[in-house]
């Protein structure tokens, strides 16, 4: 079960070792402006084939700590893709499950 679908814009000028694609089961951290931490997510993606910086996927998101996350993360709301310190993408949701 996802708990938002967004739109995630992979960075094309990111360094190794995105350059070698990411797919369905792919964790990074997110980062929303009204949250003081990274939370972390599991993407699920429409297909499982690999996805390169520079492409724009739909993904179904499940956080772990999204009880902490529901009051803040709405459509329209954008966040930062990362892994750690290190920004790999950006993403908007569009939909708020549960």
């Amino acid at each position: 079960m996802h708990n938002i679908v967004a739109d995630i814009t992979f960075s094309d000028d990111v360094p190794e070792p995105k350059v070698k694609g990411v797919r369905s089961g792919y964790a990074p951290h997110h980062k929303f402006s009204e949250v003081d931490w990274l939370a972390s997510g599991f993407h699920e993606y429409q297909d499982e084939i690999l996805h390169f910086p520079g492409e724009t996927i739909e993904a179904k998101i499940r956080f772990v700590s999204w009880e902490h996350l529901r009051d803040f993360v709405k459509p329209g709301v954008s966040f930062e893709v990362r892994e750690l310190h290190r920004v790999v993408g950006t993403g908007l949701v569009k939909e708020v499950s549960g």
